[in-house]
Parts: C-alpha cells; sequence; structure tokens
C-alpha cells in the first residue's frame, strides 16, 4: 500500500469532506466544551485516515494533509494550553489553503486541473474547462482567505459567533461557491461532446 494522490470520485466531495473535523468540533463544543471537542476532532481525523486507508489501499492528498495540520493544530493547542491559539487554528488551516491553492495557479498547475485529470485524462485537451478549473481555483483560494479573515474577526467576538463562522458559515460559503460555479459553467462552458450510439 501506498500513499496516492487519485482524489475520492468527487473532488468537490473531497473539499467539502476535508471540512468535517471542524463539523465535529463544532457539535462537541458546543455540549461538552472546548478540550472535549479538540479531543474529538483529532479522533475523528485519525479514525477518517485510517479507515480510508483501509477500504481503499490509499489515502488522498487533499485529506492528508488536513489530517496532518488538524493533528499538529490540535497537539499544538495542548502544548500551549492557551485558548486562543485554539481559536486562531481555523485561520492558519485557511491561510495555508490558500496559499496552496494559489500558488498552485501561480505555477501553472492549478490544484482542481490536477484533481479534475486525474479522473478524466481527456481534460489535457479541453482548454475551455482547465481554464474554467483554473479559475475555480483561484476562487476558492480567495473564498478560504475570507474565510480566514472572518474567523479571526470572529475571534475576538463571542464564543457563538466564533462557532458559527469558524465551522457552518465555511459550509454555506463552500456550498454557495460550488452552487455559482455549476451555474456559470454550465452558462460558459460549451457543451461536452458525446459520440454517437453503436447501431
Amino acid at each position: 500500500m501506498s500513499i496516492e494522490t487519485a482524489p475520492p470520485p468527487s473532488a468537490r466531495a473531497t473539499l467539502l469532506w476535508s471540512l468535517a473535523p471542524l463539523l465535529v468540533f463544532y457539535l462537541v463544543e458546543d455540549t461538552y466544551g472546548l478540550t472535549a471537542a479538540l479531543i474529538a476532532s483529532m479522533a475523528f481525523t485519525v479514525g477518517d485516515l485510517a479507515l480510508t486507508w483501509f477500504r481503499r489501499g490509499t489515502v488522498d492528498r487533499i485529506a492528508l494533509m488536513t489530517g496532518v495540520l488538524v493533528l499538529v493544530l490540535g497537539g499544538l493547542s495542548f502544548l500551549s494550553d492557551d485558548e486562543r491559539f485554539m481559536l486562531y487554528t481555523p485561520v492558519i488551516g485557511d491561510a495555508l489553503f490558500a496559499g496552496l491553492l494559489a500558488g498552485s495557479v501561480l505555477r501553472g498547475r492549478p490544484t482542481l486541473v490536477l484533481l479534475a485529470e486525474k479522473q478524466d485524462p481527456t481534460l489535457v485537451d479541453d482548454g475551455p474547462r482547465r481554464a474554467f478549473l483554473a479559475g475555480m481555483t483561484l476562487r476558492l483560494a480567495v473564498n478560504l482567505a475570507l474565510h480566514g479573515l472572518a474567523t479571526a474577526l470572529a475571534a475576538d467576538a463571542s464564543r457563538e459567533t466564533w462557532l458559527f463562522v469558524s465551522g457552518p458559515l465555511q459550509y454555506v460559503q463552500l456550498g454557495l461557491q460550488f452552487v455559482l460555479e455549476v451555474v456559470w459553467g454550465r452558462a460558459t462552458l460549451p457543451p461536452e461532446e458525446t459520440p454517437p450510439p453503436d447501431r
């Protein structure tokens, strides 16, 4: 078995699922407090990576990066024993992922294009769709950067505000972006050619 860069069936599902530790944190913290939420999100991450490895024999790059980030930042939160550090961990995560996505576009190897090529090798010859996915990668980077800024501002507000901004608001932002991307893609991209049926 080896670490693999191939994504699960849907790159969108991979990106949304990478936020699951935040959702676990949000749900647990509301009832059991900060420490329990931190432990639960780290345990969820380890379990998810182990289950994925067991079922598929591989762990995709996004899941691995998210897992390492959750475990490292969660561990540092425990070591520092500083609640404010924990409040800024989603900001660090957003900044890191936004930087990686924007950097991939600047290097001419947009992350969403590479993920899509793994699913559909014919994309290599599809200029309009490659350009659309490159733009989507950059827009996702901006979306994450804006969420990181909002989370940093919420860290100085009430705990309820921070919990909403760091968790549910990110799902809303990403969900809204993906809906708009689908609508925009259907309106601007040429229809895919389908081969004639066999007779």
